[in-house]
């Protein structure tokens, strides 16, 4: 059972309609008919019908009628929980939720922030930094208004809508110095021996470059440093002799200030992906996300070609 669950079935109740229900938690009727079936099967029976001697009005049934004073607690519980730490964290404003993967939290979202405060002060941001299958379930379950992530490689789930805002592709990289940046074009078998460091296991890198090895008829190299926090790959990368595969979008600013360098390594036409932004595909976003969402936009469009 889910809050948004309860919500829905509270609106329905207070405007004896699906039709008008649906627009006021701003979601489709479809979406709100889906919801309330959903808590009627958990709950094991029905919990709205048609009120007699009417057409369209519809009203709690037994069952129903034992959930609403429930349902009603529970929601003004978790608000006045939402207040009190809203109060105690000092901020009492509203506030854009989104769950966003490495890249983005790196390459766009700090141009992004900073653009959005400019014009929307009052408006606070959080941001949870998380891998991709985290941030596009928790946008689905409607903890946060917006995620943005890498493209997945399975097939996007139907409760959400996407758009891409800009393409990446993964590169060989090491840092400034490092014995294989002078060496001019290479191949992938004289970095069999190379210390590695990578991002893993079983992600679109780690993937990639297994296939790509498997493509020259090659196992792929042996890591010497394994995580799965890219921060730490790319210190890693800045401070000791490692090599390693990683979005280009992600080293951007250490690939343009010359810390780090791209490995000119014969291979396959590399793989591009796009970063999406995903929003629930049954609910508009509020206006204070709706207009974070087209500053995302605008950021990305000025994010500096590869």
């Amino acid at each position: 059972m889910e809050i948004r669950q309860l919500q829905h079935f509270l609106a329905v109740v207070e405007t004896g309609s699906f039709h008008k229900a649906a627009a006021l938690v701003n979601i489709t009727q479809q979406a709100i008919s889906r919801s309330i079936q959903q808590l009627e099967k958990e709950c094991g029976g029905r919990l709205l019908e048609r009120k007699k001697g009417t057409r369209h009005s519809v009203g709690p049934t037994s069952f129903g009628l034992l959930l609403l004073p429930r349902a009603q607690r529970a929601l003004a519980e978790l608000k006045g929980f939402r207040d009190e730490l809203e109060n105690l964290m000092g901020t009492g404003r509203e506030m854009v939720r989104l769950g966003a993967t490495p890249t983005a939290v790196r390459g766009l979202l700090p141009a992004a922030i900073r653009a959005f405060h400019a014009s929307q002060p009052a408006v606070r941001v959080q941001v949870m930094h998380q891998v991709a299958h985290i941030v596009l379930e928790q946008v689905g379950s409607g903890l946060y208004d917006i995620a943005i992530c890498d493209e997945p490689e399975e097939r996007l789930d139907a409760r959400l809508s996407a758009e891409a805002l800009y393409t990446d592709h993964n590169i060989f990289v090491a840092r400034k110095g490092h014995q294989w940046t002078g060496e001019g074009r290479l191949e992938l078998k004289s970095l069999m021996d190379a210390e590695w460091a990578i991002v893993g296991p079983f992600c679109r890198m780690w993937n990639e470059l297994r296939d790509i090895y498997d493509w020259a008829g090659l196992a792929p190299p042996r890591h010497s440093m394994e995580s799965n926090s890219v921060e730490l790959c790319v210190q890693q990368l800045l401070n000791d002799d490692y090599v390693s595969f990683l979005p280009a979008r992600l080293v951007s600013d250490e690939l343009r200030s010359g810390r780090l360098v791209e490995l000119p390594v014969r291979q396959p036409k590399p793989r591009t992906w796009s970063c999406l932004l995903v929003t629930r595909a049954d609910s508009k976003p509020g206006a204070s996300a709706a207009a974070f969402i087209d500053t995302l936009r605008s950021a990305a469009k000025k994010l500096p070609k590869l």
